[in-house]
């Protein structure tokens, strides 16, 4: 198949995403998972804004079932642009369901914990204890400063979420092994 022909493909099996019939928008999951590439992780994301349930678990499998690495910064890419919490969320539990390797994505996965809601930084909290490091030193010191940074604005913070970021801070902490002792967080 050419290049062309595999864009128009993909185009057809956009559309068919999109459409009100279940059966074509499975169908075209199918097609999208032999062919697909990046281009269609967005599509597949709005797709999720249906509130098919059927459809948003075949999307989500297809998302975490993704092999090539390269999608990786994509998919945290399409999550910190997410406004929709829920959808957020879903997206967050595709990458600690992922065989992908999201480690230097450290920081931005503390940084989606402390801004968003507890579930979100349970997700997180999940995805970073997942995540098999080692870790850059610019890494945990970013992910650091978030922490600073929410630990500077505590009383707005909703006690079971602060349990999850202090649980974030540690993990932070154990990683930082060999980094200067004034750089750690209290």
């Amino acid at each position: 198949m050419t290049k062309a022909q595999t864009k128009l493909k993909i185009g057809e099996a956009i559309a068919d995403l999109k459409s009100d019939s279940q059966v074509k928008a499975i169908a075209a999951l199918k097609v999208l998972e032999n062919i697909g590439d990046e281009s269609v992780l967005p599509a597949l994301i709005e797709v999720l804004y249906k509130k098919d349930t059927i459809l948003s678990k075949a999307i989500l499998e297809l998302i975490a079932n993704i092999q090539n690495q390269e999608i990786a910064e994509d998919l945290v890419d399409a999550i910190r642009n997410e406004n929709d919490p829920s959808i957020r969320q879903q997206l967050l539990t595709t990458i600690w369901n992922s065989k992908l390797n999201f480690s230097e994505f450290l920081a931005e996965f503390v940084s989606l914990a402390t801004e968003g809601d507890f579930l979100q930084a349970l997700e997180c909290l999940t995805i970073l204890e997942n995540l098999g490091g080692p870790f850059e030193e610019h890494q945990l010191l970013e992910a650091q400063l978030y922490l600073k940074d929410y630990a500077e604005d505590l009383a707005e913070k909703e006690p079971k979420k602060h349990q999850i970021i202090s649980e974030i801070a540690l993990f932070i902490k154990d990683q930082n092994e060999g980094i200067d002792a004034d750089l750690l967080l209290d």
